[in-house]
């Protein structure tokens, strides 16, 4: 799964955006989170199965829960990759932990990490999904 991601080392460039797509990305290269989905019969639906948890945390939070992408792979061995998408509104984006990512983004994350077993994510700024938003234009998909 690749993704143009923002930086926010230095001056902010999304400063001046109302609301900011931050992205939380899971890998899974032992497909531990798929395996008991596989091992019961079941079909892999982790975006779904995760949607509802994660759209009542999200707005409690203030920030919009855009979706999540569950088919996703990296790497030369095409290992799984799931990432989770959440409009930060600009107050709460400028909130910053010591990584540089907003709290809220930092709430998201454990949350992510208490549903897929404490995997780690990795947080990032979703600058097509953030520029589109700005401008008006047709959201790209989820990366």
């Amino acid at each position: 799964m690749t993704s143009p991601r923002g930086s926010v080392a230095g001056a902010d460039p999304w400063a001046a955006y109302e609301w900011v797509v931050w992205q939380a990305e899971v890998l899974d290269p032992e497909q531990r989170i798929s395996e008991p989905y596989f091992a019961a019969g079941l079909p892999f639906l982790l975006a779904k199965d995760s949607r509802e948890a994660m759209v009542d945390f999200a707005h409690r939070l203030g920030c919009i829960y855009e979706g999540c992408r569950d088919d996703g792979t990296f790497g030369s061995e095409n290992d799984p990759c799931y990432a989770w998408c959440f409009r930060v509104p600009q107050a709460l984006h400028a909130q910053r932990n010591a990584r540089g990512w907003p709290l809220a983004m930092e709430e998201c994350q454990q949350q992510l990490n208490r549903l897929v077993d404490g995997y780690p994510s990795l947080v990032a700024v979703d600058a097509r999904r953030t520029r589109a938003l700005k401008t008006g234009k047709p959201l790209p998909s989820l990366p």
